[in-house]
């Protein structure tokens, strides 16, 4: 049987939440950009801008987000055909900036005290606004129902995978190193952000019984599937966010460690 992830928060305030992270992630990036030299923040809020849109563009026209998919921010309806923008601001920036803010904090800065203040503050603020989310979608239709093993996104997502690690490979030095780091941050974000979603049964995985509705996953069965999502599907399928910019130079980062 088919697992589907299944959704029922786009319609639940969880995109005003993302637009709000979203101006909270470009200050950070400007703070770090204008205030202290460093663009590193302001290169990987873009890149997870830019590979969240096409990644959400490639789903939206493929049909995987299921049929007439739209959401919904501050009351407006948005539908499929123009969503792919706005979410490649409001999730990819501040997944990408998130994940780079915990390697910077607890690797390449590790006498920066203040850096580790503000990756926790901020650890909060994405629990909060996800848990609030998750009481608000009870109740709510299901938004989106995406087959969970597709061959299209199947292929995509290991042919990604394969492609940055080789070329985070032939990089070379403390490559894997950094790596290492920044998908760490990033498995954190994901399990903020999504894990009460799931707790409070607005993202979960379910199945389609004999008359083709969707039966939620229960036991087992709906955890093994949903870390499956969390750490391959969502965190696993990103990790070129990083290793593009990284092994292409766009990055500045300390190689203390080689040699």
């Amino acid at each position: 049987m088919t697992p589907y992830l299944t959704r029922s928060f786009d319609h639940a305030g969880y995109y005003e939440t993302r637009a709000l992270l979203m101006l909270v992630g470009i200050a950070v990036a400007l703070y770090f950009w204008i205030r202290r030299g460093d663009s590193n923040y302001l290169v990987m809020f873009l890149s997870g801008v830019f590979f969240q849109g096409l990644m959400e563009y490639r789903l939206i026209s493929g049909g995987l987000r299921g049929p007439n998919y739209s959401l919904s921010v501050f009351g407006m309806q948005m539908p499929g055909s123009a969503s792919w923008i706005f979410q490649g601001f409001a999730e990819g920036g501040i997944l990408a900036l998130m994940s780079y803010l915990y390697l910077d904090a607890f690797e390449l800065n590790l006498e920066d005290r203040a850096r580790r203040k503000l990756w926790a503050g901020l650890c909060l603020l994405i629990l909060a606004l996800a848990t609030l989310v998750g009481f608000l979608a009870q109740g709510q239709p299901v938004s989106s129902a995406r087959p969970m093993f597709s061959p299209e996104s199947m292929f995509f997502g290991i042919a990604w995978i394969v492609v940055a690690l080789v070329l985070l490979w032939f990089k070379g030095g403390n490559g894997f190193r950094l790596f290492g780091y920044w998908y760490a941050g990033l498995a954190i974000y994901v399990l903020l952000t999504f894990e009460p979603l799931h707790l409070l049964g607005a993202r979960y995985v379910s199945f389609r019984d004999a008359a083709g509705a969707l039966v939620p996953a229960t036991g087992w069965d709906g955890w093994r599937w949903m870390m499956w999502s969390h750490f391959y599907e969502v965190a696993g399928t990103k990790i070129y966010y990083f290793i593009v910019p990284f092994v292409f130079g766009l990055l500045r980062v300390s190689r203390r460690w080689d040699g």
